[in-house]
């Protein structure tokens, strides 16, 4: 008879074999008079039971097979008052592995309080987590300081890896700038905007649950593109382009809204690396130009996983 019980309680935990979700300690808690004193009751005016689940999270979704007649979330707690009939109830939670089919281990009783704990597997949260951790990101922002203007970024990070193309649309603009063959005769009239593409790597550490700091390190090219001064009629295109190669390093503050939404703010410092033949006139006319090959800036923005 012994050997008969064990096959057959093997028999009724095969459905939750292989599951991520485990229900634990589902015992009768005589001293709760929680359900006796204030009973609720199901369409048949039959009183129900109280089932009292301890959670990490109340976003968790629990079907008995006879339904649930009311459920009320707590920190930490999800009660669901079932009938006394029931006897079986399946666990969804977000992207792990449903429980299906548990058997409750004992006949649910009217007015009667029950105690367990809902838990997700360890290592069914190590991958999941693992998952998490190769994750293609874009992002939009906006910089100010030595070149103002929106920024685009799109980056993939492994583990606590990040690499990152990005690119500046630069709506700061210099001065008017006139360049002159001799003393008198004007030979241009330009005034600056710049587009900087960039590619960064950077090291995630995280601070708390939610905030994390990402040193970085890359290289900027900058690309400066000139517009005729409106009071001149000067019409060769000398000194219109330049460029210039700068190093970077950053510090990423980031803050995690959700599983896939962060909110960032990067303060940056580049420094010259070369410049273009253009690029070294031009910065000796103007110092805002100078700055946006050697400076500080800061951008903040979102950042968007897949």
């Amino acid at each position: 008879m012994r050997k008969i019980l064990i096959v057959l309680t093997v028999f009724l935990t095969l459905p939750a074999w292989g599951q991520d979700i485990e229900i634990k300690d589902f015992v009768r808690n005589h001293t709760s008079l929680v359900a006796r004193m204030n009973p609720v009751y199901d369409n048949a005016d039959e009183a129900c039971a109280l089932i009292r689940f301890s959670v990490r999270d109340t976003l968790m979704i629990i079907e008995p097979n006879m339904g649930v007649v009311k459920r009320v979330n707590k920190p930490g707690e999800i009660q669901l008052y079932v009938p006394a009939g029931t006897k079986r109830m399946t666990v969804r939670y977000k992207n792990f592995l449903p429980l299906r089919d548990y058997v409750i281990p004992e006949p649910l009783e009217g007015k009667a309080t029950y105690d367990a704990i809902i838990t997700v597997k360890e290592d069914a949260m190590t991958q999941q987590k693992a998952n998490r951790e190769h994750n293609v990101y874009v992002g939009a922002g906006y910089q100010v300081m030595a070149v103002s203007g929106p920024s685009l970024a799109l980056g993939f990070k492994m583990k606590q890896h990040v690499v990152e193309l990005g690119a500046v649309i630069g709506l700061t603009k210099t001065d008017d700038l006139y360049f002159y063959k001799g003393t008198n005769t004007l030979k241009a009239a330009w005034k600056y905007s710049a587009i900087r593409a960039q590619a960064r790597y950077g090291y995630e550490i995280p601070l708390t649950d939610f905030l994390s700091i990402t040193p970085q390190a890359g290289v900027v090219m900058n690309m400066f593109s000139g517009n005729s001064v409106d009071d001149t009629d000067v019409k060769t295109d000398d000194f219109k382009k330049a460029s210039s190669v700068a190093g970077l390093i950053a510090a990423r503050l980031s803050f995690s809204i959700n599983d896939q939404l962060k909110v960032q703010l990067t303060p940056e410092y580049d420094f010259g690396i070369s410049k273009s033949d253009n690029c070294k006139l031009i910065s000796e006319y103007d110092n805002t130009f100078k700055g946006w090959t050697d400076g500080f800036n800061l951008n903040a923005g979102i950042i968007f996983y897949f």
